[in-house]
């Protein structure tokens, strides 16, 4: 059963996520905040998942977005998701690698997913990354490349395997998300 965003949301804005190091459930979320933001809208939770912020890290989640269960995001800078969006059960999505490479320190780059994306189950969107607009990221794939917007990818390492019509491509209508509106009907095409 989808969990209440405001309850969440209420619990990070009275700061009853800031414990160091451990892991604190709140709805749905476990969260271990070593000291960054977290940042949601108005989005629609499956089930449970793990938000994971290092100290100057930051987590944003835009309106109208779904998360399903077994989600991870890991942020030591920057991990931004787009409004609109769906992303899959068990996909992690990080912007470090915690570790670095022989003597040299991790390197942590932002990663997005931008508006209108949908990252099927099982992905792994590694740092980063941007994830286009109305792009659609095939279950199982890593993506370690920027991904174009209105195109599908997949594999591992993630290739394009075909661009898609934007929305507001053949029949005219207007770029509007809403999917998540059970009584919208399309705008007739322009005459």
């Amino acid at each position: 059963m989808p969990q209440d965003y405001r309850l969440i949301r209420d619990a990070l804005e009275q700061g009853k996520y800031t414990m160091q190091g451990n892991w604190e459930k709140i709805g749905p979320l476990l969260i271990n905040n070593g000291g960054g933001e977290i940042l949601i809208g108005d989005v629609q939770f499956q089930g449970p998942l793990r938000l994971q912020v290092g100290k100057g890290g930051r987590i944003e989640i835009g309106d109208y977005t779904s998360i399903n269960y077994g989600v991870e995001i890991h942020s030591k800078k920057r991990v931004v998701i787009g409004r609109y969006c769906l992303i899959g059960w068990n996909t992690t999505i990080t912007d470090t690698d915690y570790h670095g490479v022989g003597y040299s320190p991790p390197k942590d780059m932002p990663t997005t997913v931008e508006e209108g994306a949908w990252v099927g189950c099982h992905s792994i969107i590694l740092k980063g990354v941007t994830v286009g607009r109305g792009a659609l990221v095939s279950s199982g794939s890593v993506v370690n490349k920027d991904v174009p917007p209105f195109t599908i990818v997949g594999g591992n390492p993630a290739k394009v395997l075909k661009e898609i019509e934007p929305f507001e491509g053949k029949h005219g209508q207007i770029y509007e998300y809403k999917w998540w509106d059970p009584s919208f009907v399309p705008k007739e095409k322009p005459a």
